[in-house]
Formats: structure tokens, C-alpha cells, sequence
């Protein structure tokens, strides 16, 4: 088992062999919530330690869905215990759940705010979901709480990094590079009304502006009787018309954007050699 004193890996995406967390250096807090929070009672805390332990036990031979399990068990007894909450970040990062990881280590520093392992584990999680920016902001509180880290310093400089490449490859963005789904306007794809019968997002007729049409296709806007009449028409092999098509793939597109559990991947604009091996993962 990995020793709980050691200092944290210097993997820069994922930790891979990386320290479990010890109820002896955390100042444990507790979160402000509606109701008074419950008090754990010394039979909690007794529970708490077991279940810990187990999942420490699994972390540390690869069992990440099971050490996942044992400190959620370990959580129901003490919710508000920032290092179990820690360590299960470290699980859902070793599984790649990076948005499961940011949630459990945000709730560790609310529960301790002095916590440098639940800047840690938000900051790796950050890094791996391509936002450099949010994990420099963490991995500076790492360096702040814990100055000799050389870990710690190492990810910030890679933080660093990443920022500035992503600010010299803002620099040099143009139309001519940009997606485009930033550029193409549907707007300009007119709608007769004569040739077209199929569905309106707006009722049966045309939107009146087109600030009401985008509207509509923003997540949670399209009316369910304009998408059973889309559905419809598909099976009755027909189509609706290609700027409500443009509309809604580019409202999906920026809505995936916005979840902070998916990233963006460059593709090769070539793929491999014919001679090149295949890569089985």
C-alpha cells in the first residue's frame, strides 16, 4: 500500500501512483448548508475509518470502482470529511470522471479551505478536461499552501505552459481557421413557404424575427410539438428544412461545449501509413 506520507506524483495529466489521504492532516470543516448538517456520532466516525480504509486499500491495487464505492459508503456516514471526499476525487480521476473528480474535490475545499489535496486533485482534474487556466488558479494554491512541493510547482509550470499556448494560438486566429459553426449564419438560408410543408419551431408558420427563431433552439426552448412533427416527417422518409437543421446543430455543438466533463480532441488531418501497426486500447 502507498504510504500516506509521501509526496504526491509527478504525472502532469493523471496521477498515477499517488497518496492517499490521512484524517491527521486536515483541519476538517463543515459545509454551510439549509439545515443544520447532521453530527456524526462516534460510531460514525468509527465507520467512516473502516470504510476509508477499505477504499484506500482498493485505490492502492487498482480497484478504482470499489474504492469509489467505499467512500461513498464512508461519506454517507460523514458527509463533510474533506479527505474522502479527496481520495474519491483521486478515484474518479483514475477512471477518468474528471467531472465527478471537480465536484468531490470543490466540496473538500469547502469542507476545509486549508486542504492543499483538494486543490490538488480539482487542479489535475482541470488540466486533464484541457482548462489550464482554472488549474493554474489551483496549483498556485497548492504552491501557496505548501511552498516546498516541488510537485505541486512542477504541474504550475505546466499550467503555465498550456496558457500561454493557448493564448499565442488565440493570437493568430482568423476566419480563415475559425470552425464553421462560428461563422455560418442560417439566417441566410430562406424558408418558401410554398415548397416547404414540413414543421415550424414557432407553430405553423415562419418566426416573426429571428431572434425568435434562434431562441427557440436554445437547450430546453423547442416546443415537444415541433420535434413529434420532426420525427414524424423523418419517418415518413421527408425532411425539415436545412436552416432548422443548421439551427440545432449548432445550438447541440455549443451546448457540449459548455459541459465541463466532455474535451476537445484534435484529429491528425492524415491518418496513419499503411505500414504503420494498429494501436489496440
Amino acid at each position: 500500500m502507498v504510504s500516506e506520507d509521501s509526496s504526491v506524483s509527478s504525472d502532469t495529466t493523471i496521477p498515477t501512483v499517488e497518496p492517499l489521504d490521512d484524517d491527521s492532516h486536515s483541519s476538517q470543516g463543515t459545509m454551510e448548508e439549509e439545515s443544520p448538517p447532521k453530527v456524526p456520532t462516534p460510531e460514525d466516525e468509527a465507520e467512516m475509518l473502516r470504510l476509508k480504509a477499505l477504499g484506500n486499500d482498493a485505490l492502492a491495487i487498482g480497484h478504482y470502482l470499489q474504492a469509489i464505492d467505499f467512500y461513498s459508503e464512508a461519506l454517507e456516514h460523514v458527509p463533510t470529511n474533506a479527505i474522502v471526499l479527496s481520495n474519491r476525487a483521486l478515484a474518479f480521476i483514475k477512471v477518468e470522471n474528471y467531472g465527478l473528480a471537480i465536484a468531490d474535490a470543490t466540496e473538500a475545499i469547502a469542507c476545509d479551505p486549508n486542504y492543499a489535496k483538494g486543490y490538488y486533485r480539482r487542479g489535475t482534474a482541470e488540466f486533464a478536461l484541457s482548462k489550464p487556466k482554472a488549474a493554474r488558479k489551483d496549483f498556485r494554491a497548492v504552491c501557496k499552501l505548501k511552498p516546498k512541493d516541488r510537485d505541486a510547482r512542477s504541474r504550475l509550470q505546466a499550467c503555465e505552459k498550456a496558457v500561454r499556448e493557448a493564448a499565442f494560438a488565440a493570437a493568430i486566429f482568423s476566419t480563415a481557421t475559425a470552425p464553421l459553426t462560428d461563422t455560418y449564419d442560417p439566417s441566410a438560408l430562406p424558408i418558401d413557404p410554398v415548397s416547404y410543408d414540413g414543421p415550424h419551431p414557432s407553430g405553423d408558420l415562419i418566426s416573426d424575427t429571428m431572434e425568435t427563431e434562434i431562441a427557440l433552439f436554445q437547450p430546453g426552448n423547442l416546443p415537444m410539438e415541433f420535434v413529434m412533427a420532426a420525427i414524424q416527417r423523418f419517418k415518413d422518409q421527408k425532411l425539415i428544412h436545412k436552416r432548422y437543421v443548421a439551427r440545432l446543430l449548432i445550438a447541440c455543438k455549443r451546448y457540449f461545449q459548455s459541459l465541463e466533463s466532455l474535451m476537445e480532441i484534435n484529429l491528425p488531418a492524415e491518418g496513419p501509413d499503411a505500414d504503420t501497426e494498429p494501436r489496440v486500447t
